[in-house]
């Protein structure tokens, strides 16, 4: 990517859930209490996952989503995936459900990673349009500028924060 990065200093990654929540619900598979009331927006939100090491190559992944409500998608990613044998106890063939990369991390992990969604702090500006807290609609609640923080939160994360981001690549005719 060549150029320099848009000025975006008033979007911030805030925790989103706490280190024993996330260990509770991926160990005990008990959701978080809080996730259905307090977390029942639209937003932007992002896993980081630990780093992963190959030979002497290394990088952290990650995976940034969005969603009309986090808490809803957010229980997605944590299903447990059907058990892998039949009744006579033979391994099954399984398909790979679309976010099979993000559960299998969030598995990997054993619980280990942080889970973060996007904050709006003040005025942002891409190209002209401008939008923040003191717009007259909530930059989230509109589907076209939640995938377009969406889509520079992918970029953002690895050409500013230098993670690995484990979303598919669009092509253009994806999403």
């Amino acid at each position: 990517m060549r150029g320099q990065f848009p000025d975006t200093r008033n979007l911030r990654w805030q925790e989103l859930l706490s280190q024993e929540e996330i260990e509770s619900w991926v160990h005990r598979q008990q959701r978080p209490k809080r996730l259905s009331k307090e977390l029942a927006y639209a937003g932007v939100y992002r896993f980081v996952f630990p780093e992963a090491r190959d030979g002497s190559s290394a990088h952290t992944p990650c995976y940034v989503g969005e969603a009309g409500k986090i808490s809803q998608r957010l229980a997605k990613h944590f299903l447990l995936e059907p058990d892998a044998t039949n009744k006579e106890g033979e391994l099954k063939t399984l398909k790979l459900r679309a976010g099979w990369q993000v559960r299998g991390s969030i598995r990997n992990s054993g619980g280990s990673f942080k889970l973060e969604v996007l904050t709006v702090e003040g005025p942002v500006n891409f190209g002209g349009l401008t939008f923040g807290p003191d717009s007259i609609r909530d930059p989230f609640e509109d589907s076209f500028l939640r995938r377009m923080l969406e889509n520079w939160a992918i970029l953002a994360s690895e050409y500013v924060d230098h993670v690995h981001p484990l979303n598919i690549p669009c092509t253009p005719h994806g999403r």
